[in-house]
């Protein structure tokens, strides 16, 4: 696509303020605008603000007079508005910025959306913000306008880029505890038996924290979009039975027995890390709702282009219960807990494009299953 003429024209603070009381004569105009606490501006032809809402003038600590004819730039005063004497949209690092390519294309009739990140000077003090911006091209009384939103971002970048740091950092130390425990167990196997198995405690443990520190990086990756698939062939006797033995693992044998009822031997093509961590995700909450020597039954049948894996335990889960099982924080554990349902839909359902649900009566119990295609 040509790039759009941008001109560095402007109308004067007179013919400006023929717009501004324009546009303020009409409440509903300004009503709308201070119906959000979102910052919204209404740009002429020029790029030059005409009315600005509360929400803007209150994150600038300006009045309306103080930012009327300037561009956006220039009233956030952005430090490379002020490079050159035609302001805002006349440096070179314009072209690259978010906010002036949106509005440009929003002149031209286009609806756009952007990320923009702007480096104000304010009194001497630079800050930074990070702005989703919305651009929309408007009509009034024959008059032709851009409705330019921004909301700030800042806490929301800020908190990703933390969240890497994080995950990174707490990865490593976990994986160097996990690969020194390992060395320990050897070590330590001269001293006793005792000695042994409180070093393999240790590398069981740090491995098990791992693995919640990866679930919830994906957990967080899911929420944003930015899970990427990796889509494998998958035997599904084999693939099965594993899941289940590292669940008997964290529980005690003599509690709760887990059995595989059924199994097609296939292979299906999928993420196997996804479908491993919805599986034990309700392989263990059927555990942890089960009483004393229940039983909770897996079975996985083949439909013509599907597979339906099912896990049940035998107890009945209240109505009031269900009716709150998929939502984000709520648990029957505790105020702490409260993930997993709602990961095994968000995982099941948003990207391996299956479909996550459950039945519940006092008779059969409380069965989850989850369906995906055969081919991912």
């Amino acid at each position: 696509m040509e790039p759009y003429y941008v001109s560095t024209e402007r109308l004067n603070r007179e013919q400006v303020m023929v717009e501004y009381n324009r546009l303020t004569e009409d409440k509903l105009i300004t009503q709308l605008l201070e119906a959000s606490n979102t910052m919204f501006m209404i740009l002429n032809p020029y790029r030059q603000i005409v009315l600005a809402n509360k929400e803007l003038l209150k994150v600038l600590n300006v009045e309306t007079s103080d930012i009327i004819c300037k561009r956006p730039g220039e009233a956030l005063r952005c430090i490379h508005a002020e490079k050159l004497e035609a302001g805002c949209g006349a440096s070179g690092f314009c072209n690259e910025c978010g906010a002036f390519k949106s509005i440009i294309k929003a002149i031209h009739g286009e609806i756009v959306e952007a990320e923009c990140r702007i480096t104000s000077d304010r009194n001497g003090k630079r800050e930074a913000f990070d702005l989703a911006i919305k651009a929309q091209p408007i009509t009034y009384n024959n008059e032709n306008y851009v409705l330019l939103s921004a909301l700030d971002i800042s806490n929301k970048k800020r908190r990703e880029v933390l969240e890497r740091t994080f995950f990174h950092d707490v990865l490593n130390t976990a994986g160097g505890v996990y690969g020194l425990s390992y060395e320990l167990k050897d070590c330590l196997a001269e001293l006793g038996d005792e000695y042994y198995e409180i070093a393999d405690m240790m590398h069981v443990l740090s491995g098990k924290l791992i693995d919640e520190i990866k679930f919830q990086q994906q957990l967080l990756a899911a929420e944003n979009n930015q899970l990427l698939l990796d889509i494998r062939k998958v035997s599904l006797q084999e693939f099965i039975s594993t899941i289940i033995e590292v669940t008997r693992k964290n529980i005690d044998s003599n509690e709760v027995d887990i059995i595989l009822q059924h199994c097609d031997d296939i292979e299906i093509e999928t993420d196997s890390v996804l479908l491993q961590r919805i599986l034990l995700n309700m392989l263990k909450n059927a555990v942890e709702a089960s009483g004393i020597e229940d039983v909770v039954a897996v079975n996985v049948i083949l439909n013509e282009d599907s597979v339906r894996f099912s896990v049940n335990n035998r107890q009945y889960m209240d109505e009031s219960i269900q009716l709150q099982v998929f939502q984000r924080s709520f648990s029957t554990k505790g105020s702490d807990r409260g993930i997993g349902t709602y990961s095994m839909r968000l995982l099941g359902e948003e990207y391996l494009k299956g479909k996550v649900w459950f039945t519940s009566n006092v008779k059969e119990g409380t069965t989850f299953y989850l369906e995906i295609p055969k081919e991912g």
